[in-house]
């Protein structure tokens, strides 16, 4: 019998030895490969602890080397924890190397959100303030907080935790506190993956905020500020001052301010169309800075409804606003904000309706039409809670948005926050991320815009003001705001011109990244033809002119040489629409020997198609060649079945066969000798001759 029993503890410690190796495996590799290949910095000593549990477990001392508290979300002797689940609490850690840092790595492994500020202690004595919070209970058991800023100018030697689990109770613990000097968040992503970390970064600043001088804050109230996206021009809206086109009465006019020498001018009202007796406000501009759209929906017949309207920049300055056609449009709230994609495909709107998440939410629209965008959609209860969320602003990329919001906790009123799309559904966002204590106070923080090339965000900001009056602020950014750290923009800026007189064009551009990632639009001004855009560097894009009355120019530009800063220069000549002009249709293909289309074909047959679409009036003759290789009468046939086949796929898009003719010239007419495959290749064409055009300027 006692055999039998020492043979069930032998195995009973088997068994034990087999669940429990794998687990001190797994541990020591972990370490082992924090000590032998990690770039983050891990505290070395604790100098100082304030309400700690006990002095011999969960100690600051615990905190030390990298995280080992594992599994998370549970209590863990080996991590550091207050007192009481309601206390204040103090940590300070250092490291054995000062180093300058891009990131402070601090792992929550219980209750997360405590954390209320971190200090920088540098080798001089002197403390950085970077993270400042109210705490908050988060809805995970445990995360890593990414605290990312400017690369420091002095070297950190020790880092000061204050948390308070006293506003928001809980027991709360970290396990480990980490510095790294990276760009970018790749380095924390490879050492800290797996189920063990939720990482989530925060955002900082680089200098404080400021508040813009007495040529743009007056003792009225500003909001509403928007920067064109090169950063000479400041849009904003102010209340109820005595300069506005009615006075004191009129609730709110539109104002701009230049950028010069390195200050902003004084504010001018912007005047009549834009300005009227109703609250008008612009809430977005086009990356030329020639296209705005304003608050209100102005229609053709004078009246005025809810709604957003465009307006557009000349010589002569900006035109009537026009309403956008939004289908089933319905807004219960008061209030209401527009933003519209760099490539006008996408309308982002704040308004309240029947299938939002309560008081204003985010929606998205897509463009349907000229001047129309397709029923609003909610974007998702990732960004919309049951509070207001408003003044959205898209990246010019369409990857990043800011908003403001009343529903997604922080350190007061609304504060402003960042969220990146994640798919092509507009529905599907990451977490909204709080731009943090540098941006966000407990006042009210609202309307983020930030300059093409990232150089400064303007808000607005309720925070030291009488009676709770809005301001204009800006602060500093870093690289890490946006989503392409490395990104930069260059000028890429043209004329176009007639090609036979020289004469401007007033066209429409649009530059479209090669990978079709980005497409940025402008228009040319009509009497000096020329248009600007703001563009990511080190790309190729192709570029597409079209004015009615001219073929639309196409053409792919190399701009991967030009530098940050730097300015692309080209001029654009549109050959007008004449009878009798002939023009080859470039990239077509068919079947050899036969008149099926292929379908690398496709984009030649839709700007053909798009070309008549745009111009009704447009008459014209498809003739067909071949090479001499074969028989005459087979030649003819094909010939004509090719662009018999052209004709019957316009039709069947919309064009009326009575506009085009078609003819088979077989290879009666060819333009290269016979002698290669080549000059061969060269003969087989097809051709188009403009019969009819009416051209209406």
């Amino acid at each position: 019998m006692e055999w039998i029993n020492m043979q069930a503890q032998r195995a009973e410690l088997l068994q034990f030895i087999r669940i429990i190796l794998p687990i001190i495996l797994l541990v020591l590799n972990y370490n082992l490969t924090f000590s032998q290949q990690s770039q983050i910095q891990w505290a070395g000593t604790a100098e100082y602890q304030f309400n700690n549990y006990h002095d011999e477990y969960f100690t600051g001392k615990e905190t030390l080397g990298p995280p080992d508290a594992f599994p998370p979300g549970i209590l863990n002797r080996r991590a550091f924890r207050l007192e009481s689940d309601r206390s204040f609490g103090t940590l300070v850690v250092a490291y054995h190397q000062p180093q300058q840092i891009q990131h402070v790595i601090i792992v929550e492994n219980y209750n997360p959100g405590r954390l209320i500020q971190v200090k920088l202690k540098d080798t001089e004595g002197k403390y950085h303030l970077v993270y400042q919070k109210s705490p908050e209970k988060i809805r995970r058991d445990f995360r890593t907080l990414v605290i990312s800023m400017p690369k420091t100018t002095y070297k950190v030697s020790s880092i000061e935790l204050n948390i308070n689990c006293i506003s928001a109770p809980g027991l709360y613990q970290i396990d480990a506190v980490g510095i790294l000097d990276s760009e970018g968040m790749e380095v924390i992503h490879s050492e800290l993956r797996g189920a063990n970390f939720n990482i989530e970064q925060e955002i900082t600043f680089s200098e404080r905020k400021e508040l813009l001088s007495e040529q743009i804050n007056s003792k009225y109230t500003e909001v509403k500020p928007l920067v064109s996206h090169d950063g000479s021009t400041l849009y904003f809206s102010r209340l109820f001052s005595p300069e506005n086109t009615y006075g004191t009465r009129d609730p709110q006019d539109i104002y701009f301010s230049k950028y010069l020498n390195g200050q902003w001018s004084r504010a001018y009202n912007i005047g009549s169309p834009l300005n009227d007796d109703l609250a008008n406000g612009i809430c977005s501009i086009s990356p030329d800075g020639n296209t705005i759209l304003v608050i209100n929906g102005y229609e053709a017949s004078g009246k005025v409804s809810p709604g957003v309207s465009m307006s557009t920049r000349s010589t002569s300055g900006w035109s009537d606003p026009v309403k956008i056609e939004i289908e089933d449009f319905v807004n219960k709230s008061p209030y209401q904000d527009f933003y519209i994609s760099s490539d006008q495909q996408y309308l982002i709107m704040a308004i309240e309706n029947r299938d939002g998440e309560g008081d204003q939410d985010l929606f998205i629209s897509e463009k349907i039409g000229p001047n129309q965008y397709s029923k609003p959609r909610n974007m998702g209860a990732m960004i919309n809670t049951s509070y207001a969320e408003f003044s959205p602003f898209l990246s010019l990329d369409g990857r990043n948005l800011y908003f403001a919001s009343d529903g997604h906790g922080g350190y007061g009123q609304s504060d402003i926050f960042k969220t990146t799309r994640l798919d092509d559904t507009w529905q599907n966002w990451s977490k909204p991320q709080n731009m943090g204590a540098a941006v966000n106070t407990s006042s009210w923080d609202a309307y983020f815009s930030i300059t093409s090339g990232g150089d400064y965000a303007y808000f607005v900001s309720s925070e030291g003001s009488r009676n709770e009056m809005e301001n204009i602020f800006r602060i500093p950014l870093w690289r890490d705001t946006e989503s392409h750290p490395t990104e930069r923009f260059i000028t890429f800026t043209g004329k176009v011109e007639d090609a036979k007189t020289g004469k401007s064009i007033n066209s429409d551009i649009s530059l479209q990244n090669v990978d079709n990632q980005y497409t940025y639009l402008s228009t040319s001004d009509k009497s000096s033809g020329e248009f600007s855009l703001y563009v990511p560097s080190g790309k190729s894009h192709n570029i597409q002119v079209k004015a009615p009355g001219y073929i639309t120019y196409e053409e792919k530009v190399d701009l991967e040489d030009i530098q940050p800063g730097e300015k692309a220069v080209k001029i654009v000549q549109l050959m007008p629409i004449e009878v009798g002009q002939v023009v080859q249709l470039k990239d077509l293909f068919f079947e050899q020997g036969k008149a099926n289309l292929l379908n690398q074909s496709l984009p030649t047959l839709d700007r053909l198609l798009q070309l008549m679409m745009e111009n009704p009036s447009l008459e014209i003759e498809l003739s067909g060649h071949t090479d001499r290789v074969g028989g005459r009468t087979a030649n003819m046939d094909l010939s004509f079945d090719r662009v018999e086949r052209i004709k019957e796929y316009l039709t069947q898009n919309g064009i009326e066969a009575e506009r085009i003719k078609t003819i088979g010239h077989g290879g009666r007419y060819p333009i290269s000798p016979s002698d290669s495959e080549e000059n061969r290749a060269k003969n087989r064409r097809v051709e188009v001759k403009v019969l009819e055009i009416n051209v209406l300027n």
